[in-house]
């Protein structure tokens, strides 16, 4: 009955922390310095980066090469994070490269750059909708992660922490940037230069490698290229004109002299050709499209001379141009999720109808065409894309479900058994002998290309039958601590903002203190328990609460809402204030703000005693939670269950200090 009352007592809390959850810390990236320290200690002790086992990291395969030429540069692998949740942040960049990724998608950049973007934005319970448009970071921030990634990605290379040889092709990795969605925001002053700081960031390099502490001094002797990216992938506007986007393009290849692939819209086979495929062929009835989006969006007949005509101003410039299939589906928003009008069809059915769309733009402007491939790839269609000559072949919505980044190294190791089947120990191989093998590659791919998207129409995996399940939910309430400990919030994060930390089970007394004229009185409540050894907690920074963890939790409540929330830095710690929450001012001195309460817990190691700090009082405690003296006020009255919990975090997250994020957030103070 005790363990209950306390139940009751924490569900109060979870509805204010719900409340407040509106009220979210802002998206920031932390400094290269705490990133390195971070990575190369929790390597060294945990086999690990960010959390993630190395287990599951790309490695060379011996006898199979993956690598592609793209833009006349080399990649490692076909495959990359498309330009979503998974390509804004450092860590983001980083855990989708260290899963195998070598052709990353940043996500997409614009001259606005302080969206509002509504909450939740992801809804991935069976196919995939979100209502996001673009970073969320500003320009200034989206360069510096960027950046940031980039220069991990080569000093990793350098210190050869992973055990593979700096000279070995295994790390030959594209950035490819996104932008959109207009020209007269692509050719601004604020984007114009972000691009070129993007072909040339030699400044913000060195600026960033002067951050780097003595104790990775070595590290600064890393090469790291100054051409962070010369390629771009065009996201527009669902209804941007024809013209227009021509003129985008044309800017881009000429003024910034990039490689341009034009992301198209899936709208681009017409109202009706999409309803029947969607709604007919693959079941999805309950999906209702938007005409108006058909009506204003680029058609097929306009976009097969405008891709040749921007073939030709490309090779005048000796610069490559491509399509990529496809961009989201937007669709009228039927459902509670979200409170917009649209929002954006992506998943199984986005498959079927993307390499439907690519096999038919194929056979009219010609197989040797250069085309990428986004829309509902996972492990068991990667292989198909990549015979179909895609490249990049791009993922999103599969990666938001559980395993999460774990899921590509299952993309490759796939990619490899197909190999093996055919015999192909290279890509070009595995695409001509898909084909037969008497085939150019070129021809082969768009041979292959048909096939699949014939397949993917009567394949049940993308028909509606088999992805109208959603994930179940149980009768049983998250609260701060405990819960059923399965821990699929943590993956299906893209931000790496959920995590997990151990500590002590407990059972203990709370005691009511009540100081009177500076004397002390103590009574028994109820007890506090803590059950399991394993907790959840979320990092404020890195969270943007997109709602995933919430989809994929077994119980009702939300690991980004009712977990202990935790703050990198100070300055968002005091700016949230109305964000409960957690934070370490040095390894022995940690803050709380619980129910608009501020409070402080202070460990004295040497005579091991606890300072708490409440209400302008101190209450000073020994390590069995038993008050021996106070301070302050001569009249105050408090309870020791927040103390036991400060406690707790205090000691678990200082049980585990090499461990992510345990590091970064002692070592941030």
């Amino acid at each position: 009955m005790e363990d209950i009352n306390i139940s009751v007592m924490a569900m109060g809390i979870q509805l204010i922390r719900f409340h407040h959850g509106a009220n979210m810390a802002d998206l920031k990236g932390v400094q290269l310095a705490l990133h390195l320290d971070q990575i190369f200690n929790e390597f060294k002790t945990h086999n690990s980066i960010y959390g993630y086992s190395a287990d599951f990291f790309f490695k060379p395969n011996s006898g199979f090469d993956f690598s592609v030429d793209v833009y006349g540069l080399p990649a490692a692998t076909p495959m990359g994070p498309a330009a979503g949740p998974h390509t804004q942040m450092a860590q983001n960049i980083l855990l989708s490269w260290l899963h195998g990724s070598r052709i990353i998608e940043l996500k997409t950049i614009q001259v606005l750059d302080d969206l509002e973007i509504p909450r939740p934005c992801i809804d991935i319970r069976n196919v995939g909708f979100n209502v996001e448009w673009s970073q969320e970071l500003s320009l200034k921030e989206s360069l510096r992660e960027y950046v940031t990634a980039w220069m991990l990605i080569h000093i990793i290379r350098h210190s050869e922490l992973l055990g593979i040889s700096r000279t070995d092709p295994f790390y030959n990795t594209i950035f490819d940037m996104s932008a959109g969605y207009d020209l007269e925001g692509i050719t601004s002053n604020s984007v114009s230069t972000w691009l070129k700081n993007m072909q040339n960031a030699s400044a913000i390099i060195g600026k960033l490698k002067n951050t780097i502490p003595p104790e990775f001094d070595h590290l600064k002797e890393a090469i790291v290229p100054p051409v962070v990216s010369e390629s771009l992938t065009l996201s527009t506007f669902h209804g941007c004109p024809a013209n227009e986007i021509e003129d985008i393009v044309t800017y881009l290849i000429i003024e910034q002299h990039l490689n341009v692939i034009v992301k198209m819209n899936p709208t681009l086979g017409g109202y009706e050709f999409t309803r029947e495929l969607i709604c007919d062929q693959l079941g999805y009835r309950h999906i209702e499209l938007d005409p108006s989006a058909f009506e204003t969006d680029l058609r097929f007949e306009q976009a097969v001379p405008m891709m040749q005509r921007l073939q030709t101003v490309a090779k005048k410039h000796k610069r490559t141009v491509g399509a990529k299939f496809t961009n989201t589906l937007v669709v009228k928003n039927t459902e509670s999720i979200f409170n917009e009008p649209q929002r954006y069809l992506s998943g199984a059915p986005l498959y079927a109808l993307a390499m439907k769309l690519a096999a038919k733009f194929r056979k009219a402007i010609g197989a040797d065409f250069p085309l990428s491939f986004s829309g509902g790839i996972n492990k068991s269609n990667f292989s198909e894309a990549v015979a179909a000559n895609m490249v990049p072949v791009t993922t999103c919505t599969d990666l938001l479900k559980k395993g999460g980044y774990k899921k590509l190294y299952f993309y490759l190791k796939n990619l490899k058994q197909e190999m093996e089947i055919y015999r192909a120990p290279t890509i070009p191989d595995f695409i001509s002998s898909k084909a037969g093998g008497s085939l150019p590659v070129t021809e082969s791919g768009a041979q292959n290309n048909e096939e699949s998207a014939q397949k993917a129409l009567k394949n049940p995996a993308y028909h509606w039958k088999d992805n109208a399940q959603i994930p179940k939910k149980i009768d049983s309430y998250l609260k701060t601590f405990d819960c059923l400990s399965c821990n699929i919030c943590i993956p299906v994060c893209p931000n790496a903002a959920n995590f997990e930390y151990k500590c002590a089970p407990l059972e203990a007394s709370l005691k009511i203190i009540r100081v009177q004229n500076g004397k002390i009185a103590l009574r028994k409540a109820e007890t506090f328990i803590v059950k399991k050894k394993t907790q959840i907690g979320n990092l404020s920074e890195f969270c943007n609460e997109c709602g995933n963890c919430d989809t994929f939790c077994p119980e009702q409540g939300g690991p980004f809402m009712t977990k202990a929330h935790f703050f990198i830095f100070r300055k968002t710690f005091e700016q949230m204030y109305e964000l409960d929450g957690y934070y370490f001012e040095t390894a022995a001195h940690l803050h709380a703000r619980l129910d608009g309460h501020e409070y402080q817990l202070l460990w004295d190691g040497k005579r091991e005693l606890y300072s708490w700090m409440v209400d302008g009082g101190t209450f000073l405690l020994d390590a069995n939670n038993t008050v021996l003296d106070y301070s302050g006020p001569a009249n105050l009255s408090t309870d020791t269950r927040i103390f036991l919990e400060m406690k707790l975090i205090f000691e678990g997250i200082r049980s585990q200090p090499q461990h992510y994020p345990q590091r970064l957030l002692l070592k941030a103070t």
